[in-house]
């Protein structure tokens, strides 16, 4: 087993809950609403993990940007290849 496949597993859960949503409201707003929670969560992990989330506000910032930059364009990438594959 891959050591991302725990990360994965939650991402699918999260996915399947955004396509089950996706269902009745197709014009965006889920997958704003997906980014949203993404935000506010990442929030809530830099504020448990500093007793000063002012003093590292921009290097958190900073790496959650960085890591769903990277993410997005893994999977765009990945979507792009499956297109063009027609896998």
């Amino acid at each position: 087993m891959s050591g991302y496949q725990p990360l994965f597993n939650a991402a699918d859960q999260f996915i399947a809950l955004a396509n089950q949503l996706a269902e009745q409201d197709r014009n965006g707003t889920v997958g704003a609403a997906l980014r949203y929670a993404a935000a506010r969560y990442s929030a809530f992990e830099a504020s448990t993990g500093s007793a000063d989330l002012s003093a590292v506000r921009a290097q958190t910032v900073s790496a959650v940007v960085e890591d769903f930059r990277k993410m997005l364009e893994h999977n765009v990438d990945d979507y792009q290849r499956r297109l063009a594959t027609g896998r």
